[in-house]
């Protein structure tokens, strides 16, 4: 299974290093017999290389897309970090009418497949002028991460002790000063693991971005990316050095918050 999945990575990785000669010889190499950084110089700064049409330059396809990623997945995420603590709390800690009914259909809508509604949300977001919008892109992420990042957060403040909130509520703390000063504190591994998978859910979008989007203006880096293949040529080689540098922003999120991550979702597991 680890030969596997990092097989593929593997001859991204190679690809990325390889001259476009060696990338189509036969038989395959299996080590770049002359490594190269030209293809990472060709996505980051001189541009050349590519034969895409509109005069459109590799540079401009990943730094157009890194942009408009950082946008989405960030906006995204700090969305998230705010409402997903107060609809966990609403759900784990208050009493209203409907409340198990509100639960299980927003917990329903982790099981919608995103295929069949896409013709849907084409036809809604040309409707309200949100096709090839950043904010198109980010409305749909919120939406598509907020059952899960409820239910998430639902459960791990179901583990922080009540008593913490009477203590809160007799210093006259309010409702709102009791979630983000006591309850938040308390439930703060789950709240980063909240923001580590909502950000690489965004960053990693791309069905949805490749039927919403159709510019530079709007695309995120996973469609920009695409962009290098095309009806009559195949840059492989760029493709590839541009997927590399893709991943470094999610790869340096998980390395630095690993441990949070860890602890957020096996909390409660024990308890």
């Amino acid at each position: 299974m680890l030969l596997w999945t990092l097989t593929p990575i593997y001859w991204v990785v190679l690809s990325a290093f390889s001259t476009p000669v060696e990338l189509y010889s036969t038989p395959p190499h299996w080590l770049p017999r002359h490594p190269t950084l030209e293809n990472f110089k060709s996505v980051l700064i001189t541009g050349k290389g590519f034969r895409g049409s509109k005069g459109v330059t590799a540079t401009e396809l990943i730094r157009k897309g890194l942009r408009n990623s950082v946008i989405v997945a960030g906006s995204t995420t700090f969305l998230m970090l705010l409402i997903a603590p107060l609809l966990g709390y609403i759900f784990a800690r208050l009493k209203f009418k409907g409340k198990k009914f509100f639960f299980f259909y927003m917990i329903g809508m982790i099981a919608v497949p995103s295929w069949p509604v896409l013709i849907g949300l084409f036809a809604e977001f040309s409707k309200l002028h949100l096709l090839d919008t950043l904010w198109g892109l980010i409305i749909l992420s919120v939406a598509y991460r907020m059952p899960f990042d409820m239910w998430f957060m639902q459960g791990y403040i179901s583990t922080v002790p009540r008593e913490l909130d009477d203590a809160a509520r007799i210093d006259g703390c309010t409702r709102l000063g009791l979630i983000y000063k006591v309850v938040l504190p308390a439930s703060l591994p789950g709240l980063i693991a909240v923001m580590i998978i909502s950000f690489l859910f965004s960053w990693n979008m791309f069905m949805a971005p490749l039927v919403l989007t159709y510019t530079l203006k709007s695309k995120p880096i996973t469609v920009a990316i695409s962009e290098f293949v095309g009806q009559y040529y195949a840059e492989w080689n760029l493709m590839s050095a541009g997927s590399l540098i893709a991943i470094i922003p999610p790869i340096l999120m998980v390395i630095i918050f690993q441990k949070y991550i860890i602890k957020g979702l096996t909390a409660g597991s024990i308890k």
